[in-house]
């Protein structure tokens, strides 16, 4: 992650153009590219919850199931009370401005919290502590005097040690500059569009008798959404093959 890189890590912008509501069908003096940006993080996220809910309604589990507040959490770094709050429909606050000024103080004010947040959570395996500031140094070619800076916000570091930070706590890139917005829509966004046509597709096979396959990038991701309906059918077709008299003699 270079020093201009976008801080966020991710293309929410281009997210959002994908998934604005047709404003102009619900009301005519409102136009889709002057809706604020917390109604059009809340239409996303409302609508990969939908997708949640179709999956989980697949997999006969419930929301909660797939999206535990406290993973939502740690994969966010949203407290786990606010997640489920923004979970239940409530309305965005704190939201990216669209002043560029004002956005990188907005950005900034979020970093420190952040990686507080992921030296919290994402502890050293050897100690079950968080890690010190020489092992973080060590581990990242950050000096240990950088590196203490930073944690005590005595230093600005650049887009590329946040990167370098972010890569070394296993955290997405982009994590210390999202807001809960944004961050809440990629979560979803990969839930969606990666883990759960994957999970669903290992499930479906298993209901098959078939093994698990190693299911890893994302175009395979895309065949899989098109081949679930066909798994579903088989799944039943050989559920009703296996109930008929004539199986079970066999």
């Amino acid at each position: 992650m270079n020093a201009d890189a976008d801080p966020r890590g991710g293309d929410i912008d281009r997210l959002l153009a994908g998934t604005r509501p047709d404003a102009r069908r619900e009301d005519p003096d409102v136009h889709r590219e002057d809706a604020p940006r917390e109604y059009l993080l809340r239409f996303a996220i409302d609508r990969f919850l939908v997708d949640v809910d179709a999956y989980a309604a697949r997999l006969g589990k419930t929301r909660g199931d797939l999206l535990p507040p406290p993973h939502v959490s740690y994969m966010t770094g949203i407290a786990a009370e606010r997640a489920q709050a923004l979970l239940d429909g409530v309305p965005l606050t704190d939201e990216e401005p669209a002043q560029a000024k004002e956005r990188e103080g907005f950005r900034l004010a979020l970093l420190l919290p952040r990686l507080t947040f992921l030296r919290a959570t994402r502890l050293n395996p050897a100690t079950q502590k968080p890690y010190k500031d020489a092992d973080i140094a060590a581990r990242t070619g950050i000096t240990r005097q950088t590196v203490w800076n930073i944690f005590n916000g005595e230093r600005k570091p650049r887009h590329d040690m946040v990167g370098t930070l972010e890569t070394f706590f296993h955290a997405p890139l982009g994590f210390c500059f999202r807001s809960e917005g944004e961050a809440l829509t990629e979560h979803l966004r990969r839930m969606v569009n990666e883990d759960l046509p994957k999970l669903a597709t290992k499930v479906a096979l298993k209901r098959l008798g078939a093994d698990s396959l190693a299911l890893r990038s994302n175009g395979e991701v895309d065949v899989l959404r098109d081949i679930l309906p066909a798994l579903d059918t088989l799944a039943l077709q050989e559920r009703a093959r296996r109930a008929t008299p004539e199986t079970r003699d066999e």
